[in-house]
């Protein structure tokens, strides 16, 4: 499982420390959302915010941009992230994916609540999915049930995530139903052992238990 921790709830005041914390527990990589004010609630993070404190910490990072033309942001993010996802509800998506896997990175596309699965239908195999199981910018709200259905109908990718409101619980129902990339923040700052519950999550999937039906997730 790949697990990445965001900071979008955590007071500005207390990012850096809170980032040695979840590192020192474990965490591997970070996830730097991007919000232009527009297409989702202010807040995020800039480039420079991320080249802190990724090298505060040591680890990498994929940028999730959240807003309504992400050509206009690519080229800085390309450059300090292994990954970058951007939205299909965007007016540019389809040329930010491919500008981003002609920079050498893996290119991924975040689907919102009640956007039909279809429009990533002919998505290359290697572009990964990142389902929006809350409302984009709106960290810590009700997680969407439906989530589990739409990771099934997305099943067979590589790289098929969901962000937003995993908690522990969720975050194994969701690898069950074919999650291989997890996102979360507030839950995972709340542990009480988040070196535990870092490891449990990436952990899921490990030992070849059995799968659920139509899914390559072990149960």
């Amino acid at each position: 499982m790949r697990l990445a921790g965001s900071l979008w709830s955590v007071p500005r005041d207390r990012q850096e420390a809170e980032a040695q914390r979840l590192a020192g527990a474990g965490l591997r990589r970070w996830h730097w959302d991007v919000s232009d004010g527009v297409f989702a609630a202010p807040g995020g993070f800039s480039p420079a915010d991320a080249v802190r404190i990724g090298a505060l910490t040591g680890l990498p990072g994929e940028a999730h941009l959240m807003v309504e033309r992400p050509l206009d942001h690519l080229s800085a993010w390309i450059d300090i992230c292994d990954t970058v996802t951007v939205h299909v509800e965007s007016a540019d998506w389809e040329a930010a994916v491919e500008a981003i896997r002609r920079a050498g990175r893996t290119a991924a596309v975040a689907i919102s609540p009640g956007t039909p699965l279809d429009v990533t239908a002919d998505l290359a195999a290697e572009v990964g999915v990142l389902v929006m199981s809350v409302v984009p910018g709106q960290a810590g709200s009700g997680f969407v049930p439906g989530t589990y259905a739409r990771l099934v109908g997305l099943g067979g990718r590589d790289l098929l995530g969901v962000d937003g409101s995993v908690d522990l619980e969720r975050g194994l129902e969701c690898a069950r139903h074919g999650a291989t990339w997890l996102v979360s923040g507030t839950a995972m700052s709340a542990a009480a052992d988040p070196h535990a519950w870092i490891a449990a999550l990436e952990a899921t999937g490990a030992d070849g238990a059995e799968r659920l039906p139509g899914t390559g997730t072990n149960r």
